[in-house]
């Protein structure tokens, strides 16, 4: 059975039309960035990227960021991705997904035999797609078998090294014991903030927040996201101007516009993305990336 929402498109029915008939005659650098973000998400890497997304508040549509860089990832890339859901609040990144299942760290073997291997561990792992796996760091329940900063580096880092990329969906705050466990081991930081003028200074007290508990070396390693709740609710935003101040720390700044199917649905379908969602989630992917070092 669908869920509610799913049939509805991120375009509506008149603007799908409009650009079904225009593509022939799309600027050739709308074409190009898309081309070069697809590059940029596929080049080889020599490691497995942790890229952690992060935000100062809930229901800045973090967990939604998280599945669709996931679900970008696993397209465009021929290796393993992992998203994995750690925020303490049970999380709707696995839900979101289209998954209905629940497993979590907790369950993965302790037997460093069947651990040594992805088939020992696959079992235990969420299916989410051809490449895409998911896994939440606590069980169903909320509070249950809360995930501390120690078990994090024991179960979840090394399940890490058999995906070319993980996911972290981290719950609010940039401080508290287990979010600067993820930070300390993570290559490249997604930062999710409304897209408004309050959500621009919470996303520089973030930065500032980092960089005064020793993660300074992050910010040049952030991404920025602003994301729009509503069809107008980006228009108060000066979002030059939010650029400009979040670049001279080193971060990069990318909008993603509301989408009326990311607003309705409670499991993402891809294919019904707006056509300005695409094109964000892939400049997002490929920013992250670049700066995951």
């Amino acid at each position: 059975m669908s869920e509610r929402g799913d049939t509805t498109h991120g375009d509506p029915g008149w603007r799908r039309v409009g650009r079904g008939a225009a593509q022939a005659f799309r600027p050739a650098e709308d074409v190009r960035e898309i081309t070069e973000s697809a590059a940029r998400i596929q080049r080889p890497i020599t490691t497995g990227r942790r890229i952690a997304v992060t935000g100062i508040r809930g229901g800045a549509g973090k967990s939604t960021v998280t599945a669709l860089l996931a679900t970008v990832f696993a397209h465009h890339r021929r290796d393993r991705v992992l998203a994995l859901d750690i925020d303490p609040d049970l999380g709707t990144l696995v839900p979101r997904l289209g998954i209905r299942a629940r497993r979590s760290l907790a369950e993965l073997p302790d037997e460093a035999e069947a651990a040594r291997t992805f088939a020992g561990v696959e079992p235990y792992l969420l299916r989410g797609g051809e490449r895409l796996w998911a896994l939440s760091g606590h069980r169903a329940g909320i509070g249950d078998s809360r995930l501390d900063a120690a078990a994090y580096g024991a179960t979840a880092v090394p399940l890490t090294r058999f995906f070319g990329v993980t996911l972290i969906d981290c719950g609010p705050g940039v401080e508290g014991e287990l979010i600067q466990a993820v930070l300390g081991g993570a290559h490249a930081q997604v930062l999710v903030t409304p897209a408004t003028p309050d959500g621009a200074r919470s996303a520089g007290r973030a930065l500032d927040l980092l960089a005064g508990n020793g993660f300074g070396h992050l910010l040049a390693r952030t991404v920025v996201v602003f994301t729009a709740k509503g069809p107008h609710s980006g228009e108060s935003l000066d979002a030059g101007r939010a650029a400009a101040i979040l670049n001279e720390v080193g971060a990069a700044t990318i909008t993603l516009r509301y989408d009326r199917h990311i607003a309705a649905a409670s499991v993402l379908a891809p294919q019904r993305f707006a056509h300005t969602t695409r094109v964000a989630a892939l400049g997002i992917a490929a920013e992250a990336l670049d700066r995951a070092r």
